[in-house]
């Protein structure tokens, strides 16, 4: 029982960023490698505001948000804005070179010290399980989110305008639709929630600048798994493999012996590994050929 609530908080903490790498890619075809550093930024923002200006918890998140999405932005405009038009390959370098940039300023603003945002936790027992309020709002929020997310998706006049630049951006520009425009809301959209993810891992575990390279990595197995494609298969994968996580550390294998916590990191290499050799369209997407 603890396995699978274990699972269910982390898989709702990668399904926040999984999702929005999964919106970008769809919208604008860009691999963002420098998502797991806009996590820690919404994250040591809100440490900041929260420990050191002493703000309410519910403002500093809010502050943490603006500030992050000011920063997503001004990274869109520098490192993704002028070269995504040109080749479709060009934002992974200048994202992989953002995401080197962002973890030395995150080192030497907050340095290599651990840090959390709450201290103290409220659990609750659930049957044989334990699970903190602060994790059990992390789930429902998620969920709204997710929801959310699926209604602008389907039921307003944003949601229609951007499935019809996934389906043809030229089209839609043709019909007055301002894809660029589009492609900024999409992306600062994008960092906004891996933000909202860095807030949460802060409340839940500890912050420290290593952390960027591990949190792209989950998002992209996520998106890889479900299939790059399918926003909601990038959701169900992202559950999956943090069930596969707990799994692998949490029962014993190979005569009763237990795999080292350190290696938990490795399922989501293993799982893009599996499925770009297996099914490289991913759990729910669809073969296709171009000429």
């Amino acid at each position: 029982m603890q396995l699978l609530i274990n699972a269910l908080i982390a898989g709702s903490f990668a399904a926040l960023i999984a999702g929005g790498l999964s919106l970008v890619y769809g919208v604008l075809r860009v691999f963002n490698l420098s998502l797991g550093q806009f996590a820690l930024i919404g994250g040591y923002c809100c440490w900041w505001l929260y420990r050191v200006l002493d703000l309410p918890l519910f403002l500093s998140m809010l502050g943490a948000l603006v500030i992050a999405g000011i920063v997503v932005w001004l990274c869109f405009e520098l490192a993704v804005a002028p070269f995504y038009q040109r080749h479709r390959f060009l934002p992974l370098v200048t994202t992989l070179a953002l995401s080197m940039i962002l973890d030395g300023a995150i080192m030497m603003v907050f340095e290599e010290d651990p840090k959390s945002i709450l201290g103290l936790k409220h659990p609750l027992k659930l049957g044989s399980a334990i699970i903190s309020m602060e994790q059990l709002s992390l789930i429902i929020l998620t969920l709204l989110i997710l929801c959310g997310v699926a209604w602008l998706l389907n039921a307003t006049p944003l949601g229609r305008k951007i499935r019809a630049t996934v389906q043809h951006s030229f089209a839609a520009r043709s019909l007055g639709i301002r894809s660029a425009v589009l492609h900024r809301v999409i992306f600062c959209f994008s960092g906004l929630l891996a933000a909202l993810g860095g807030i949460y891992l802060g409340i839940d575990q500890n912050l420290t600048p290593v952390l960027g390279f591990s949190i792209t990595i989950k998002a992209y197995a996520a998106l890889i798994a479900g299939g790059k494609d399918s926003f909601w298969g990038t959701i169900v994968a992202s559950y999956m493999i943090a069930l596969l996580e707990q799994l692998a550390i949490g029962l014993p294998w190979f005569f009763g012996s237990y795999i080292a916590a350190g290696y938990q990191s490795s399922v989501a290499l293993i799982a893009i590994m599996f499925f770009l050799i297996a099914r490289p369209q991913g759990l729910f997407g669809s073969k296709f050929r171009t000429t």
